[in-house]
């Protein structure tokens, strides 16, 4: 009883271990060593059945063992099956490796690499059609086609190697390409002055090879003649500037392009130019904002030197001229004699500050100069007078009484 138990133990261990290594699809890669196993255990059920029991264990256990090295050679199998599939997409041939991935899943159904390697070799006849296409416009120099093709190749299978190095190629002779035009256009644009235009096409340029010393130097060429022609225009557009007396924009400007280059004569002496023409209208223009300062004779000195400076100025124009009369107008006024009739009681002593004593007198006309002034007039027993006059041009001509009154 023990050995018949020992004999269906070792059966049922067998019976096992080939249902494990058929699932693994043992038939399609091992299948004279499992053919020998299987011959084996038909022996042992034989000597089983003729109540050889110890006998019929050992051949059980006999197939088991090469049952379990067969089964030791699947990952082995698996790998290789991989290996293959992949060689033969490399090749170009179908159908070897749609077998070699079947085989990879036979093996592990859920293996992931074997499922992606089939799904390339189903789609590999349209690769490699793609790929023909694109060595066909290669060949013609059509690389644009050529790129599309490639890259539907690569769409399809990322992992198709020749697909991702033709793709590669074909960008590297448009870039190339796209390169030689870029360059070609920004000398043209360089011949013709069109620095914009020029700068664009070498950054684009610069771009697709960066370090390249022909697209640095045209980018070069062209920045320079950007900097002459922006400073071309602010030299332009100062000189307008100035033409039209507008000084402080001007300055402005001729700031900005010393900015650009500090080694500008140009713009060197539009600064000192533009800087004394703003200094001398903010004058002119202070001193006709209020004319009645003109009165005071340190202002009146003042505004002398300023009339100076703007008949002197270099860089004079109508707006200079026009303020340069009306200061002119405004000093004439100040100092033109206004004649002031004064009247006393020909008892008291008047005296005219800034001016001086005029002594007694019952009527007397002086001319004052526009202005303010302190009349005062004094008389022994009696409180003094003071009269503020203010003498104003155009007006009419002041009368004043001075006379004391009140006794102490």
């Amino acid at each position: 009883m023990r050995q018949r138990l020992a004999a269906e133990e070792a059966k049922s261990d067998y019976e096992k271990r080939l249902k494990s290594v058929r699932e693994q699809a043992a038939e399609a890669w091992a299948a004279e060593d499992l053919a020998a196993a299987v011959d084996i255990a038909a022996s042992a059920a034989a000597a089983v059945a003729s109540g050889d029991y110890v006998s019929g264990a050992q051949r059980y256990g006999e197939a088991a063992r090469q049952l379990t090295e067969i089964a030791g050679r699947a990952e082995n199998v698996y790998a290789d099956a991989l290996k293959r599939g992949e060689a033969a997409i490399l090749a170009g041939d179908q159908q070897q490796a749609v077998e070699a991935f079947r085989l990879a899943l036979a093996i592990h159904p859920e293996g992931a690499p074997a499922q992606a390697g089939l799904a390339r070799a189903r789609e590999l006849d349209r690769v490699l059609a793609h790929m023909e296409s694109g060595d066909t416009h290669a060949q013609a120099g059509e690389w644009e086609a050529a790129r599309e093709d490639y890259a539907s190749a690569a769409k399809r299978d990322p992992a198709f190697v020749p697909a991702q190095a033709a793709l590669a190629r074909a960008e590297r002779h448009l870039a190339d390409r796209r390169f030689a035009q870029l360059v070609t256009r920004g000398l043209a644009h360089l011949d013709h002055s069109e620095w914009t235009d020029a700068a664009q096409a070498f950054r684009s340029a610069a771009r697709l090879r960066p370090g390249d010393r022909s697209a640095a130097d045209g980018l070069a060429r062209a920045e320079e003649g950007l900097e002459r022609q922006r400073l071309a225009e602010l030299r332009s557009e100062a000189q307008n500037l100035e033409a039209t007396e507008r000084w402080t924009r001007a300055l402005d400007v001729y700031r900005r392009a010393l900015a650009v280059d500090p080694t500008l004569d140009f713009a060197k002496s539009g600064i000192e130019r533009s800087e004394r023409m703003v200094r001398l209208h903010a004058e002119l223009d202070a001193l006709l904002a209020d004319p009645k300062r003109l009165y005071s004779p340190t202002v009146r000195d003042a505004a002398r030197k300023v009339l100076a400076s703007a008949e002197s100025a270099p860089a004079g124009g109508p707006r200079l001229t026009q303020a340069r009369e009306r200061l002119d107008t405004a000093l004439r006024r100040a100092t033109t004699p206004i004649a002031v009739r004064l009247t006393s009681d020909d008892a008291t002593e008047v005296t005219v500050y800034r001016v001086g004593p005029l002594g007694r007198f019952q009527s007397r006309e002086i001319e004052l100069a526009p202005g303010t002034y302190t009349v005062v007039g004094s008389r022994a027993g009696y409180k003094d007078v003071r009269i503020e006059l203010t003498v104003e041009p155009d007006a009419p001509s002041p009368r004043v009484f001075v006379a004391c009154k009140e006794p102490v």
